[in-house]
């Protein structure tokens, strides 16, 4: 017997309810009929990918494609879709034959660049974005991405170029990329007050556009301190095998490096930002506690394990052992371990001063909204310390706390301590993780390319004169 074919008004009423499995249905139903739904098939693959569903997006882009095949536009999305689903290979051949076909398009190139400096490849990167600024001189993104692997030295011809852009473009938010870029050049040359001018004169760009409410972060913390506290939490399986792993902690705190120590390892398939927790979040109808005590009522799904692990299988292939790197998630964290009960967690604190100022200098393409000033970055940093002390009490020997300091330091006393809490057994790739052949998709795509080192350690210091907002505000919590 067939099923009724869906029609739009279906869909709209599944996106009406905000019901993903019926939406992720509908499409999935569509693709395998070859269903005419006018070309809207690249806003369906935005949706699954949104859904975590990949296979489903990718099949979608190829719907898209397949109008107009020679279409270079069409070309760039799905490659763009390829590099957002994990399939950087393919998304880097099909970005090298977007380049050879139109070796002018800025965004071909940059795009590019930006995979080669991913997968490590500067030499690579270099070109690519080396020729975007040849075209387009002003080029905030790129100017960006190319200051996060070029050290710039005194009497360099790149230094004049990138001042001259930045001082030359309008003050929008636009072009707040190229302040970031030009502050970390004048970092690199030592220049510490004017370093702190340019990084100030971006965020001041941004803030206005992201704001931050400190009252409302206080507030949902508390909320959520309220509805767990008192909550069993299931203790970490002796076991693991092949749960997730998740990482967690602020941005900049050396949560990158953590992953990239795990994803060395041989037993691991790899590790991301897969933001899947706020899919079961919409499914189970928030964060809360809720959810476990209506499930013995068949009002919210029982399977979100199996559920994680399926959309897992769609980045990294069925029963592979992942790394989930999931900042800032102190508020989800009950959830996290309530669906997940088998999952390690680890959580990695950094000296705040220098958490505060690395967070400060980087430009965070999306979301952190309260990144943008010392003041709110002091806001939040006290409100992650309450999470960190309410989370390290209920969770006890299930989460594994991190000190950058310490890692950086005694590596080899550290590592085997997170490899073991990981439920994996000895590796000695796990002590040389700039190694490591992956993509890296954060701001510390240059720096895991080295080997463990300290300079990070104080890396504040120089900058204490001018982070008295940031001092003040902390201090008095």
């Amino acid at each position: 017997m067939h099923r009724r074919s869906a029609s739009f008004a279906d869909l709209n009423a599944a996106f009406a309810r905000r019901d993903r499995a019926v939406i992720n249905d509908i499409l999935e139903q569509w693709l395998d009929q070859d269903a005419d739904v006018g070309d809207r098939w690249n806003v369906f693959a935005e949706t699954l990918a949104q859904h975590g569903e990949w296979t489903l997006a990718l099949r979608s882009m190829d719907r898209y494609l397949a109008v107009i095949p020679a279409d270079l536009s069409r070309q760039f999305a799905q490659a763009v879709m390829l590099a957002r689903a994990g399939r950087h290979d393919e998304a880097m051949r099909r970005a090298g034959a977007l380049v050879a076909a139109d070796p002018a398009n800025v965004r071909f190139r940059h795009f590019a660049g930006t995979l080669a400096l991913e997968a490590g490849v500067f030499d690579e990167a270099r070109q690519h974005f080396l020729a975007v600024i040849a075209t387009r001189s002003a080029s905030a993104q790129t100017w960006l991405e190319l200051s996060a692997m070029h050290r710039f030295t005194l009497g360099d011809a790149l230094f004049d170029q990138l001042r001259h852009a930045a001082n030359a473009a309008g003050r929008t938010v636009a072009n707040a990329p190229l302040l970031y870029a030009l502050g970390k050049a004048l970092d690199d040359l030592g220049e510490v007050d004017d370093a702190f001018d340019a990084f100030s004169a971006g965020a001041a760009l941004v803030a206005a556009d992201r704001v931050y409410d400190p009252g409302l972060d206080r507030r949902q913390a508390a909320a959520m301190v309220h509805e767990w506290d008192g909550i069993a939490l299931p203790s970490l399986d002796q076991t693991p095998s092949k749960a997730p792993i998740l990482v967690t902690g602020l941005p900049r705190s050396g949560t990158t490096l953590v992953e990239q120590i795990l994803a060395s390892h041989p037993a691991i398939a790899g590790g991301a930002e897969l933001n899947l927790l706020p899919i079961f979040a919409r499914d189970a109808g928030g964060t809360g506690p809720d959810w476990i005590r209506a499930r013995g009522h068949g009002n919210v799904p029982l399977t979100f394990a199996d559920l994680y692990a399926r959309l897992c299988a769609e980045r990294f292939g069925d029963g592979a052992r992942i790394v989930d790197k999931s900042l800032d998630i102190g508020r989800m964290l009950g959830f996290a371990a309530a669906v997940l009960p088998s999952a390690p967690i680890i959580w990695v604190r950094r000296q705040a001063i220098d958490a505060a100022w690395s967070c400060f200098r980087t430009y965070f393409a999306r979301g952190v909204p309260w990144s943008w000033s010392l003041s709110s970055i002091a806001e939040h940093f006290t409100v992650e310390d309450q999470m960190f002390n309410f989370w390290q009490e209920r969770l006890g020997t299930r989460l594994l706390v991190v000190e950058y300091e310490a890692l950086v330091t005694h590596p080899r006393v550290i590592i085997p301590r997170i490899v073991a809490h990981a439920g994996l057994a000895h590796s000695s790739l796990t002590l040389a993780p700039h190694l490591a052949r992956r993509h890296v998709l954060t701001s510390s795509v240059a720096q895991v390319r080295l080997p463990i080192h300290r300079n990070a350690i104080n890396s504040a210091h120089p900058y204490t004169h001018r982070l008295g907002a940031f001092l003040e505000v902390y201090g008095a919590s």
